[in-house]
């Protein structure tokens, strides 16, 4: 299992890491460079105050003169020794003789190009704790026709010295780097609890879980989702809403008005405010738009738009309509004869054998008679479903429901679904029943025929008709005669006779009844 580790300790561990670096870099350049700076610059004050003390006439008269008396320059070795810091200063004539300052372990060493060439250099001697820097300059007398050396100058600078001042001098700078390293470990802990508090307290390995499962979301749903930010850019978009919009593809940061043309859908999507339920018409088909604007200090910022199509909707509801005409028909016909067996038993067992068998003999009767006129006559069996279906309604609600002997239907064309057979033929019987149920007649017929080039339904009930003035109303959606929350059924019915290209007339008579005719072309 992968080890995931949270965002302070990735900082901390982070900026940890980066600062020793850095520190560890520029303290090992520091140390570098300072002991090769230290070095050259005690090299050069060693050469320097070896000619200084060559040149000086005090040095030069005591070899001139020759004589003895070297407490004087003793006096001026010791006040420059002191004054450049130098481990030691001596004197040495050609002989290799001390004549002043203190003895060396290394004193005859590396004077022999001084002495014999004149040369001016600096010397390292000694190995460790031992070694010693030494800057050496020839005493050079001027005798008018000629010049001699007559000894050297050797200044000493101890090694072990100037290493122990750089030491120093890259504590201070490890403890200056030490500091540092704890404001940054402080700052990036105090950053990386900003950082959370900006991200609600998740994690970043959350956070893209958390956008993972958000894309995934959004490409499983159905419906098309947009969002564009505040210059109509396009945020974000599932493939639903490509497909619902027919956008083929999209580049990064590319407008809205790029993909859709519809001066409508922009208008929405622009809007501050919010659109619900709204239908609009793009290119071919009826699409339903939502749109949410995202608000900030009362400003929009961006829109969430959602997209359904109009015909996927009515798929569904038709589906659903076909299962709920389906069940309520199995329901009346179970329950129509639920009610005539327990007739039958009733008879039965009052030991009426003979009204028994003859109610089934009736019943057997009545039923033969309309199943051979539904099957002989009407030979599409998604008819035949829905009035079988109707038969057992009409019984349930004691209605006479008569299928005309005429009626004829061939099978008919796959452009017929039984969903769109459904909504027509249901709810005009349906109608027809409510309208026949308060008649004393209580009769209601069916006709069916597609001689011709259109496919004709006609039912008739014996109500108390239409009012004068109400014939196309009553196709209006929510207009009923019936109360409120109804008036759905015939609007739907005259929305799948359009879609299917064909047309629907009345006729009513008031209190004889109402005949409605459906032209279906084939």
């Amino acid at each position: 299992m992968k080890v995931q580790f949270t965002l302070q300790i990735k900082i901390l561990g982070f900026i940890f890491f980066l600062i020793l670096l850095v520190v560890g870099v520029l303290t090992a350049t520091f140390a570098f460079n300072e002991t090769k700076e230290d070095v050259k610059q005690a090299e050069e004050l060693a050469l320097q105050t070896a000619q200084t003390l060559s040149f000086m006439p005090a040095v030069q008269d005591v070899f001139r003169e020759q004589n003895n008396n070297k407490q004087n320059l003793n006096l001026i070795i010791n006040k420059m020794t002191n004054q450049v810091d130098a481990s030691r200063i001596f004197i040495e004539n050609r002989k290799k003789n001390l004549i002043a300052g203190r003895e060396s372990i290394y004193q005859f060493q590396d004077t022999y190009k001084a002495l014999v060439f004149g040369s001016f250099y600096v010397t390292h001697v000694g190995k460790g704790e031992n070694e010693v820097l030494r800057g050496i300059a020839p005493i050079i007398l001027d005798y008018g026709d000629y010049t001699k050396v007559e000894g050297a100058v050797v200044v000493e600078f101890q090694m072990i010295k100037i290493r122990d001042r750089i030491t120093s001098e890259v504590n201070e700078m490890v403890i200056t780097s030490g500091v540092v390293l704890l404001i940054g470990i402080i700052g990036s802990a105090v950053l990386a609890r900003n950082i959370r508090k900006d991200t609600l307290g998740l994690e970043p390995y959350e956070i893209a879980l958390l956008f993972r499962e958000r894309n995934a979301i959004l490409q499983s749903v159905k419906e098309g989702i947009i969002a564009i930010d505040h210059y109509s850019r396009v945020t974000m978009m599932n493939k639903s809403a490509q497909q619902i919009l027919d956008i083929s593809s999209r580049e990064e940061a590319q407008k809205i008005s790029e993909m859709i043309t519809s001066d409508h859908i922009l208008k929405l999507m622009d809007s501050k405010r919010d659109v619900i339920n709204e239908e609009v018409q793009y290119e071919d088909r009826t699409i339903i738009v939502n749109t949410q604007p995202v608000l900030e200090d009362g400003e929009r910022v961006g829109t969430v738009a959602t997209f359904r199509d109009k015909t996927e909707m009515k798929k569904m509801v038709d589906a659903f309509s076909e299962v709920n005409q389906y069940s309520e028909d199995l329901r009346a016909q179970a329950h129509e004869f639920t009610n005539k067996l327990y007739v039958i038993l009733g008879l039965i067992q009052l030991g009426k054998k003979e009204e028994a068998i003859q109610l089934i003999q009736e019943e057997t009767k009545s039923q033969e008679q309309h199943t051979e006129l539904i099957f002989n006559n009407i030979q599409d069996e998604k008819i035949q479903a829905i009035l079988l279906g109707k038969l057992a309604k009409a019984s349930e609600k004691k209605l006479n429901f008569h299928i005309e002997e005429e009626s004829s239907v061939s099978p008919l064309s796959e452009k017929f679904q039984l969903a769109p057979l459904i909504i027509i033929l249901g709810n005009i019987l349906d109608n027809a029943f409510d309208a026949a149920a308060d008649s004393e007649e209580k009769r209601v017929s069916f006709f069916a025929t597609d001689f011709g080039k259109d496919v004709l339904f006609e039912v008739t009930d014996s109500g108390k008709g239409i009012p004068k003035g109400m014939e196309e109303a009553i196709f209006q959606k929510g207009m009923s005669l019936k109360g409120e929350k109804r008036g759905y059924g015939l609007a739907n019915v005259k929305e799948e006779v359009e879609l299917l290209g064909g047309s629907i007339e009345l006729t009513s008579t008031e209190d004889e009844g109402t005949v409605f005719s459906v032209f279906l072309p084939k």
